[in-house]
């Protein structure tokens, strides 16, 4: 059974209608929240868990079992959906070289998001409107995403990565630490970067710790991998499989492994 606020349905009662679904939530009022940064324009479930002070603007839809930290802002008309994880601190061990940092921000959730199911958003992190979020997604702390772009199925993004407007990064990706991606940019499935030369032997320093810069309109093929530090350039195509270990220069296409240039690209 369903709960929203004082009214109850029954989703056996919506299967295969979504669109009745979603009208019948729509307008239920958030109640028992105690939180008057909450519209009463938002529906939430029962079931969800807002955890101390957080703004979840108008027309806003909570779903079942999703989790919301302190310090987070929802604009108006996000969905977020079953069992997703907003604003979660980072926690490390000893094992962790890199240390984090107490010193984090507000997450931001931009107007017309949706936030596929289970997945989990850290703290400190902007998304832009407009922006899907894909199933068992992870974005970590001080992430910054541009509006309309799409974060597939299983992507991880690591800490300190800043995303372009209307880019793309498809299901099972990951997006290293210390990574720059530009706007328009399309990243196929299984594309692995990296953002150490040393493999952790020195630790993490900054200065050394850094990811690939993926400048604007670029395109990475299916399966590529990018190594630490490499720029590939405005408009350029990595082709999939590639092993990227030195820059790529704007409107180049290259391919193999070591990547090798093998074409001038004119759009």
């Amino acid at each position: 059974m369903l709960s929203l606020g004082v009214r109850f349905f029954n989703e056996r009662e919506y299967i295969g209608d979504y669109t009745v679904l979603r009208k019948a939530w729509q307008g239920v009022p958030a109640m028992g929240r105690n939180n008057d940064l909450i519209d009463s324009g938002a529906s939430i479930a029962s079931t969800a868990r807002v955890l101390g002070k957080v703004k979840i603007d108008r027309d806003a839809l909570i779903h079942d079992f999703v989790t919301i930290y302190p310090n987070v802002r929802i604009e108006s008309n996000v969905e977020i959906f079953e069992g997703a994880i907003i604003g979660k601190p980072p926690t490390v061990t000893r094992a962790v070289a890199r240390q984090v940092s107490s010193d984090l921000g507000t997450t931001t959730i931009g107007h017309g998001c949706v936030i596929s199911p289970h997945a989990v958003i850290y703290t400190d992190v902007q998304i832009g409107d407009e922006t899907l979020v894909g199933d068992n997604a992870s974005i970590r702390e001080r992430c910054i995403i541009g509006k309309q772009c799409i974060i597939g199925r299983n992507v991880t993004i690591h800490y300190n990565t800043t995303i372009g407007d209307s880019s793309k990064i498809m299901d099972l990706t990951n997006i290293t630490g210390n990574m720059i991606i530009g706007s328009h940019v399309f990243i196929s499935t299984l594309v692995a970067t990296t953002n150490d030369s040393n493999f952790g032997l020195k630790g993490y320093e900054e200065s050394h710790i850094r990811g690939p810069v993926i400048e604007d309109y670029a395109m990475v093929g299916a399966g590529a991998n990018i190594l630490p530090g490499i720029r590939v350039g405005v408009g350029a195509m990595v082709g999939a499989g590639a092993v990227v270990t030195k820059d790529v220069p704007s409107k180049k296409l290259v391919i193999g492994i070591p990547a090798r240039i093998v074409k001038d690209l004119e759009f």
